[in-house]
């Protein structure tokens, strides 16, 4: 019965975005009725394709829908202007379109890669139509248009107006949360002075942190991919958005700050003091206990910060002299401790509300910038064979029904299919979603609707369909999510909801034939063209990783750091067998580290005034480490080994030079920059150990060509 439990059980978000949901489609298809648009049931199947759990996401998706409406409608009157007379032309000038509009649709993300998709889609629309209709061009784009504007308002207003008050609210308490697992990964952080041996240094234990860590940075990408939608449901958050978005970046900073940390001591062999990493434990527990007591936080780190510096000034626990290790520990724990009661100060003025001024954080998201080419023009390829092959069916068959389904949701399906992580194991959902929609249209339109004399009578009758399929889009599961949405997109184009347009059987099957067709052609084509396997995807992303590494000190931190954790959990490690998980992600956790801290120590070499041969030696280790990952391929596993090694010679010298120093606050940033030196090479020491359990993913497969 579990599985059911969406249906049987659904939680209040999922029942108000099911009414949501069916208000919107009765809305529309009133008014659209009322109007007397061209074809009243395209204003519901917009809706469901807009409509979102998010309301202010459904906001913004209605504006990129109704965009690219509008640039799809001059697409299709160029195409049928230039190519009218010409079927064969206006299939090839239709898949070219389609295949640039996919092509973008997966380079970029969120609701630009939403509104070239629907460029494309609706672009086919308006031509197979023109072709089709007798209607002039002109007017079947301007009706699409004008659907799709009433849909998108008609989304927008129920969602503003019927949607409980409860987005910002959702959104503080996912914030909450994500503060409550930083607080437990701080615990963990903080347990790790508990078990190491007073005799070897050995950290006891086996447990791995990348997972934990990669799952904390998922949280906080997905929190900041929310707050760009939080203001269109409640205004007043745009007050404090900015500061939002940088509580959101200190969050990833935390997490990257203790991640280095986290490994550095989990890997150590040495004795290494760790008194400082036990002060961490009341602010963790704080957090994890609390994080809605902002300031009791705030002065939790506030307490670990000067006991951290306390014990800066006493002699080494083990008895020695301070090790470089030491130095580490003590580093980066207080940066931790002064990060974490920043963030705490941030997080209290966005608990309280409070506006605040404008700072020097651009307003423009990572997750609009480009990220993967290759993949994105191999999907465009892709679309363009499928909707080309669709094309030649339609030029031989263009007065048959079918066939104009064909091309038609040939352009809707390849656009969506090229913006999805696995295309081919997503036709499983459209083809669930579909057979639930067949059916259920079928028993309306031949069983319900004859009988039907009324709007009251027509809405009777399909929106306990619609409610049921919005019970499953409001699932956070993507196995229920997409087949409800694709069930309840699919019904709207299935039910005539004009009775003079009912079909035979016969035209209903060869409809729902045709969608089919459409299907298996787009997953022919994705599977058939260009093959990719699992491991192969996963080679392409980890040099994708690489490329950002290479070049990632020509754009700030935060885009840096933010776009990694978006290649991080954008990795196949779902599709390729066990010996891969562990190691790719791990590698690139190790990656992140390696950027952020070889990033550290720029800045500082820059601050500092050192021997022209200590300066040398240090752009001379930069400038390795960079053409180390430069290119489409990193160095070797030896390589990368060697060339830790030689990151850590580099920080015991910094560390030697900046303790025999005079000027105290040169020392300082000599012992920081030694600092960074060795976190550098304590990262590449973690992604030499990523693969020392299993063969690299970044090797070429047996039989591989160069």
């Amino acid at each position: 019965m579990t599985r059911l439990a969406w249906l049987l059980t659904p939680s209040i978000d999922q029942l108000l975005f099911s009414l949501r949901l069916c208000t919107a489609i009765a809305l529309a298809l009133y008014l659209s009725m009322w109007l007397q648009l061209d074809r009243p049931y395209w204003a519901s199947l917009e809706v469901a394709v807009m409509i979102q759990p998010v309301p202010g996401m459904a906001v913004a998706r209605g504006f990129a829908r109704a965009t690219g409406t509008i640039v799809a409608g001059c697409a299709g009157l160029a195409i049928m202007g230039f190519f009218g007379q010409y079927y064969a032309l206006s299939a090839a000038a239709l898949a070219i379109w389609v295949a640039f509009c996919a092509f973008w649709a997966n380079l970029l993300r969120n609701n630009l890669s939403y509104g070239f998709a629907i460029a494309g889609f609706i672009a086919g629309v308006t031509v197979m139509l023109s072709h089709t209709l007798s209607s002039p061009p002109f007017d079947i784009a301007v009706a699409r248009v004008s659907e799709c504007v009433l849909a998108a308002m008609v989304t927008a207003v129920v969602n503003v107006l019927f949607a409980p008050p409860t987005g910002m609210r959702n959104y503080f308490n996912s914030r909450i949360a994500l503060l409550r697992d930083v607080g437990r990964e701080f615990a963990g952080l903080a347990a790790l002075s508990s078990r190491q041996s007073t005799t070897t240094g050995r950290v006891a234990g086996t447990d791995d942190p990348h997972p934990a860590l990669q799952a904390l940075a998922t949280q906080t990408l997905a929190l900041e991919q929310t707050r760009q939608y939080v203001r269109y449901e409640a205004p007043q958050f745009a007050n404090f958005d900015r500061i939002a978005r940088r509580l959101d970046y200190d969050i990833l900073s935390l997490i990257s700050a203790t991640s280095s940390l986290h490994i550095y001591l989990a890997g150590r062999t040495d004795t290494v003091d760790t008194r400082p990493v036990a002060a961490l434990a009341a602010p963790a527990h704080r957090l994890s206990e609390h994080p809605e007591d902002a300031q009791g936080a705030k002065r939790a780190f506030d307490e670990a910060h000067d006991a951290i510096r306390a014990l800066a000034d006493e002699p080494a626990e083990h008895g020695h002299a301070r090790s470089l290790a030491d130095y580490v520990v003590l580093s980066r724990t207080l940066g931790l401790a002064s990060r974490g009661r920043a963030a705490m100060t941030t997080h209290g003025l966005l608990i309280a509300e409070r506006e605040h001024p404008r700072d020097h954080i651009s307003r423009r998201s990572e997750f609009g910038q480009p990220m993967d080419v290759r993949q994105a023009l191999r999907n465009s390829l892709r679309t363009l064979t499928a909707v080309s092959l669709g094309g030649a069916f339609w030029v031989q068959f263009h007065d048959q029904l079918p066939a104009v389904l064909l091309m038609i949701l040939l352009s809707a399906l390849t656009t969506i299919f090229a913006t999805l992580p696995n295309p081919v194991a997503a036709a499983g959902g459209f083809a669930k979603g579909l057979t639930m929609a067949a059916a259920a249209a079928f028993v309306i339109d031949f069983l319900v609707l004859p009988q039907a004399a009324s709007y009251a009578m027509l809405m009777l009758a399909m929106l306990p369909v619609v409610f049921v399929g919005g019970l499953a889009m409001a699932v956070p599961d993507p196995g229920l999510a997409l087949p409800g949405r694709i069930s309840v997109v699919m019904f709207s184009l299935l039910v005539h909801v004009q009775n003079g347009a009912l079909p035979s059987f016969t035209t209903y099957i060869q409809i729902v034939l045709g969608i089919f067709g459409a299907i298996g052609l787009t997953v022919l084509a994705f599977r058939l063209v260009l093959p990719v396997s699992p491991r192969q995807r996963l080679r392409e992303q980890m040099l994708g990783v690489f490329d950002e590494l290479a070049g990632g000190g020509r754009h700030s931190r935060e885009r840096f750091e933010t776009r990694m954790y978006d290649r991080l959990n954008a990795l196949a490690l779902d599709e390729i067998d066990e010996p891969f998980r562990f190691s790719a992600r791990q590698a690139v956790l190790a990656a992140i580290n390696i950027g952020l801290e070889a990033r550290s120590l720029v800045v500082l070499a820059e601050r500092i005034n050192l021997p022209p041969g200590l300066d040398a030696h240090i752009r001379g280790e930069l400038d390795a480490l960079r053409a180390l990952f430069a290119g489409r391929r990193p160095g070797s596993i030896a390589q990368i080994g060697d060339r830790a090694r030689a990151m850590h010679d580099l920080a015991e010298r910094l560390r030697g030079h900046g303790e025999a120093g005079t000027n105290p606050a040169e020392r300082r940033l000599v012992i920081r920059a030694a600092i960074c030196a060795e976190l550098v090479s304590s990262a590449l020491s973690d992604y030499v150990q990523a693969f020392a359990h299993g063969e690299s993913p970044l090797a070429e497969p047996a039989g591989a060509a160069g």
